[in-house]
């Protein structure tokens, strides 16, 4: 009782020491501020003892009071003994410090807890941010986010919250790389709206998207202006690269001029090859009589058709064979001119097969008509001759 009294009665000065306090503590950070101090040795020895007392008791009590504090048990550590020797304004300064240390006690307990909360729910948002991503890079997103009965509340509020952060992050992230995609195909500088810039993985999801679309648009352009250098180069036109191409799409022009020409050449030198087929002896077209290369080219194809002539003498023999199939040489089946020049000369020979029977039947028949003629010549004079013999054997036999 006599401690619940004691306790009551110092909180009750406490307010008023503690103004009494702070005005003590500049006289004596100050002495010489106030004209009524007296500079004596005696009564400056009782402030500076005094201000012990004063610092003594006050930090004891700050030490008790911020240990309950910190445990959040009131008086806990105050006893009858702690006021015993004191007097009623030392029992003030120890309360004094004791209040002051309890709230700095408190506080601090608090703050522990609400980090250590804090903490844990950091550590379940962060746990369920990686298994969000994870469902959903596996398609097995979770209709509601998944619970631990061993952890703590705190633990699977954050879970919950990293869990479906990380499901809103994700599909944000698919439209960014779609809205990333669509401004790299206009070939314009990267510029990167602020609702994707905010977070890692929409961020970079946006500039795979540009990354992808400036590069479609590129092979577009590539594709486009190798088509225009073919033409340029099929038309043997000179090398014209359009000016403010990138390098790539620079490169590709020129790239398809080479082709342009190489294919131009090919096809001139399959003219002079088909040509052979058609034409036992050279001869240049006019058309290409102006231009060097052609030229060259067309006759240099002609020259190296080295298989005309032993293909006109396969297709007129094939010709000269008993029955009407005719069959084309497969290397050759697809050569217009030379299928041309193949059933020309199969032709021929089926013609000179009909003209050489026929000769040999007319020789036949003459033949056989000369044979029969003979025949019946002679039978007719076998016959005379018989009937001669029988009128002189009538003759003799009439004398």
């Amino acid at each position: 009782m006599r401690r619940k009294v004691i306790i009551a009665s110092a909180v009750s000065c406490l307010l008023v020491m503690n103004q009494s306090l702070l005005t003590k503590e500049k006289v004596y950070a100050s002495p010489n501020e106030d004209p009524n101090v007296n500079n004596t040795t005696t009564s400056l020895q009782e402030e500076i003892e005094e201000k012990e007392i004063f610092h003594s008791l006050y930090n004891e009590g700050y030490s008790l009071g911020e240990k309950d504090g910190y445990e959040e048990e009131k008086n806990e550590s105050l006893s009858n003994s702690t006021f015993t020797d004191k007097t009623s304004k030392e029992s003030q300064w120890l309360m004094l410090g004791y209040t002051i240390g309890y709230e700095k006690g408190k506080r601090q307990k608090q703050e522990e807890v609400k980090a250590q909360h804090e903490q844990e729910s950091n550590t379940g948002e962060q746990e369920g941010y990686q298994e969000g991503l994870e469902d959903y890079k596996h398609a097995t997103v979770a209709y509601s986010p998944p619970q631990t009965p061993a952890k703590s509340k705190d633990w699977n509020k954050g879970f919950s919250l990293g869990y479906t952060k990380a499901i809103e992050i994700m599909n944000l992230s698919v439209k960014a790389k779609k809205d990333g995609h669509i401004q790299g195909l206009e070939g314009e500088a990267l510029n990167m709206p602020e609702l994707y810039s905010a977070d890692q993985i929409t961020r970079k999801a946006y500039e795979e998207g540009f990354q992808s679309g400036q590069q479609e648009q590129i092979e577009k352009l590539k594709k486009e202006y190798k088509q225009e250098g073919y033409k340029q180069g099929y038309a043997l036109q000179p090398l014209s690269v359009p000016s403010g191409l990138s390098p790539e799409v620079a490169s590709a022009f020129e790239k398809g001029y080479t082709m342009g020409e190489k294919q131009k050449q090919k096809d001139v030198k399959q003219e002079g090859f088909n040509a052979a087929f058609t034409y036992l002896n050279y001869h240049s077209p006019s058309a290409y009589r102006t231009n060097t290369r052609l030229l060259e080219w067309y006759k240099e194809g002609f020259q190296s058709n080295k298989a005309a002539s032993h293909l006109r003498k396969e297709a007129y023999e094939e010709g000269w064979k008993l029955g009407d199939k005719i069959t084309i040489p497969p290397t050759y089946k697809h050569n217009k001119s030379a299928v041309t020049m193949y059933k020309q000369y199969y032709e021929l020979g089926q013609k000179k097969q009909r003209q050489t029977v026929f000769e040999v039947f007319v020789g036949l028949l003459v033949l056989i008509s000369g044979v029969g003629a003979c025949t019946l010549f002679g039978r007719k004079r076998n016959r005379k001759e018989a009937f001669d013999l029988e009128e002189g054997a009538e003759g003799v036999r009439a004398k």
